[in-house]
């Protein structure tokens, strides 16, 4: 058995006598890990100084354990130490100074996604679709062969995450190079709309780069909040964008095995377009999360409460 193999055999005899409530074996499984584990095998090494998976087994074994300060400071530095991705997050001064700029730029009206793989398009997508042909939006549903025909799966970073069979990260990339070319607003495929009654223009004010900011604080190095990616709306050719499809490549390559919410998602994000006006969405936009595999009528549940514009809902 590899030192990798042997790391993850381990790992998961950790996760199951954690499930089966034996939380001192658990813990007593990671602290061997921890002594005589091999690091190279369980990721590349945390803020915090341990290895990845190891770092999110423990934060796995606080949430069990009901440790909310033990939660809150693993959830904080389950993230690469702070100068392992500054110099290549840092944009040229002219860049930074062309982001006052864009800060009074239109949004254009045009909605985006983006599906790939196998899997069948979530129905939230034709939701979408109706809210904004409803508003006066154009919507623009990204598969494969249209990011081809674009020429986006060209970029190394894509089709690196596309190689590698990691979705997710894929999709990150294809956000960046469509609102860099077209601008306007990205949306992920797992927001459903909350309400019928209210238009993207309603939900954000359409100028400049906007976001939506994470519940969970993380440590950065570029200062709070901790932003998602998974809502962005700005206008073309904004210097975040340009400089995110710049650097992804050499993200990727700085911290190989690194999850995708590290080399392309939002943690790439927020340290770039921290050196940009941002304007957070309002933190009611988000009306709630549905669990995981939730049905129809969750949903529908939801939808009649009064709130928010968006609903957390991955039905797959």
């Amino acid at each position: 058995m590899t030192p990798k193999d042997e790391a993850r055999a381990r790992l998961d005899a950790a996760g199951e006598l954690r499930a089966a409530g034996d939380l001192a074996g658990a813990r007593a499984v990671l602290d061997g890990l921890r002594g005589d584990g091999a690091p190279d095998a369980m990721g590349p090494l945390t803020a915090l100084g341990l290895p990845r998976r190891l770092h999110a087994a423990y934060l796995k074994l606080a949430k069990a354990e009901g440790d909310a300060a033990a939660r809150i400071a693993l959830q904080y530095f389950l993230v690469p130490p702070p100068e392992a991705l500054s110099a290549l997050a840092r944009m040229p001064d002219e860049a930074r100074r062309a982001c006052s700029a864009a800060a009074r730029a239109a949004v254009p009206d045009v909605l985006h996604q983006v599906w790939i793989g196998p899997a069948p398009v979530p129905p939230a997508c034709a939701a979408w679709a109706g809210v904004a042909r409803r508003n006066g939006f154009e919507y623009r549903l990204w598969r494969e062969d249209d990011l081809e025909i674009a020429g986006f799966t060209d970029a190394p970073a894509f089709r690196e995450r596309l190689e590698r069979g990691d979705y997710p990260g894929a999709v990150d990339a294809a956000r960046y190079l469509i609102l860099a070319r077209e601008g306007g607003v990205y949306l992920d495929c797992d927001w459903y709309p909350a309400r019928d009654d209210l238009g993207l223009a309603e939900a954000l004010p359409m100028l400049g780069l906007a976001a939506l900011a994470e519940d969970t604080p993380r440590l950065t190095g570029a200062g709070s909040p901790f932003l998602t990616n998974s809502l962005i709306a700005c206008p073309p050719a904004h210097p975040v964008m340009a400089h995110l499809n710049a650097i992804l490549p050499d993200v990727v390559a700085t911290l190989p095995g690194g999850p995708a919410w590290w080399v392309t998602g939002p943690l790439i994000f927020t340290l770039v377009a921290a050196q940009a006006p941002v304007t957070l969405a309002p933190r009611g936009l988000v009306q709630g999360n549905l669990a995981k595999g939730a049905g129809a009528a969750e949903l529908d549940a939801m939808r009649e409460t009064a709130g928010g514009f968006l609903i957390g809902w991955k039905p797959w």
